[in-house]
């Protein structure tokens, strides 16, 4: 009676996150799932959550450009594996991809989709009842961007041993192998950047500088380790202060003033791109200015940082940038993008609205974030690139190569590289588990996984074991990084 009660209850969990979607996912069948998280918002709207209500999901606000441009760094991987005659012959790659809006609570509600199902098929319920037509586990998981976002996936992905392979969480903090068993990435830790930043200051002979870090995984140990290396280097720090993209408006101020009246002219960030925003809009009303920024790699290049208005305070930043890697085919692949031909991507229709900046008569209201956008449209009021009340609607003729959008920015492609190293190393393990030798093999006395029926846990250790990279035309000799 337990096992049957225990098998109701999977199945009641599993249909709700289900729910999640289908249009806030983008997902298609395939023999062996892999999940996916991207940042596609850069935030969520700020709610009340009323104690005596139901709680109720945030909405996801402000379109990441760039982050669309990473997942379909992804699925471009996985439909390329699909049509190789030698990775993974006869087998399917399948995905279910998430949004994360740059946030934790989102970010583990789309994890526990990959947990809930996974759990399902270790307790082999199959035999006692028929609870819902056989979805695959998530076999391993793509993601995600932040390392305070990725930390909090590994706690969760870590308990099931399913492998997490970031592409661009870059934390020091993260390379500890007792604690994150089951996370790997294809981004280096920031130790070299940190030490990278050190040696300019001390190049350029700036003995007087201010620290900002993000209050989170990835800014406060890089810059911590920043610290450690001015200490050897006889630079001195003015003050170090923590910056969020949700900081109260009075600790805000705080900092503004700190930076204000500081006579430190080098300030070095490690920071997000969202969370060093708000800081920065904050500067330039102020219209503080005779500063020189260094910038660790997340918000370098930031589209959100990189706005005309900010130039006269911003110019002159110097930053670090990851290696940027080709692609073949993937500039075409971007061109294709049309939501007539993109059923299993649920993120294309709020896409193309927001590059054309029009609105899909049809079908929008049943995907969330857009109850509010036709509510605003129908009362004059709303947002995105335009006033909502004047957005025209889409004729499906609009052409993708006519606007400029972080999108189709695909000159120096960085971590859409490292999203696809990531999909690869991930088959490339799989692989291992395909062609493996019996008595040859990783698991006990030398067996071999049944590729067909491979779980979590034993592409775990074949990932673990696996060092290697797509043989393709100019690629970067880079794979997993183990620290």
């Amino acid at each position: 009676m337990t096992l049957y009660r225990f098998c109701f209850l999977l199945f009641a969990f599993t249909w709700n996150t289900s729910a999640y979607g289908p249009n806030q996912r983008a997902q298609k069948k395939g023999d062996i799932i892999l999940g996916g998280l991207f940042p596609i918002h850069f935030g969520v709207a700020a709610k009340h959550q009323d104690l005596k209500s139901r709680p109720e999901s945030v909405e996801c606000i402000r379109y990441n450009f760039r982050g669309f441009r990473w997942l379909q760094a992804m699925i471009f991987a996985i439909e390329e594996i699909n049509n190789s005659p030698t990775l993974l012959p006869n087998m399917t790659l399948g995905y279910s991809i998430f949004d994360t809006c740059n946030t934790v609570s989102k970010a583990l509600e789309a994890t526990l989709s990959f947990v809930a199902q996974n759990k399902i098929d270790s307790l082999n319920l199959d035999e006692f009842c028929n609870c819902s037509e056989h979805i695959p586990s998530t076999i391993a998981v793509v993601g995600a961007t932040g390392s305070g976002i990725s930390t909090a996936v590994a706690n969760l992905l870590g308990l099931f041993y399913i492998p997490q392979v970031s592409y661009a969480s870059s934390s020091r903090l993260l390379s500890n192998r007792n604690e994150y068993k089951s996370f790997l990435r294809t981004i280096p830790n920031d130790e070299h950047q940190a030490t990278a930043m050190a040696d300019i200051v001390e190049y350029f002979r700036w003995n007087w500088v201010g620290t900002i870090a993000a209050d989170d995984n990835y800014g406060r140990p890089g810059i911590e380790k920043f610290r450690e290396e001015t200490e050897e280097r006889n630079i001195c720090i003015d003050f170090s202060e923590l910056i969020a993209q949700y900081l109260p408006e009075d600790q805000l101020q705080q900092v503004v003033k700190v930076i204000q009246n500081s006579t430190a002219k080098v300030i070095v960030v490690f920071s997000s791109a969202p969370d060093l925003e708000p800081l920065i809009k904050e500067i330039v009303t102020r219209n503080i200015t005779g500063r020189i920024w260094l910038a660790s790699e997340a918000w370098a290049s930031s589209s959100l940082i990189a706005m005309p208005e900010f130039f006269h305070v911003m110019g002159g930043t110097i930053g670090f940038a990851l290696k940027a890697g080709q692609i073949p085919g993937f500039r075409e692949f971007l061109q294709k993008v049309h939501p007539k031909k993109s059923a299993n991507n649920g993120f294309i229709k709020e896409f193309w609205e927001e590059t054309f900046n029009c609105y899909l008569p049809e079908g929008n209201k049943n995907y969330p974030g857009m109850a509010a956008f036709h509510k605003g449209r129908e009362e004059g009021t709303g947002g995105g690139n335009g006033t909502a009340a004047f957005r025209p609607p889409c004729t499906g003729r609009e052409n993708i190569t006519s606007v400029e959008t972080p999108y189709m920015d695909y000159t120096h492609l960085r971590i859409s590289y490292n999203v696809y190293l990531a999909v690869y190393s991930i088959a490339h393990a799989l692989q291992d588990i395909y062609t493996c030798t019996p008595g040859k093999g990783l698991f006990t006395n030398g067996s071999c996984a049944d590729i067909k029926k491979v779980e979590a846990w034993q592409l775990r250790i074949a990932s673990s074991d696996a060092q290697q990279t797509p043989k393709q035309p100019g690629f970067l000799s880079a794979g997993i990084n183990h620290d």
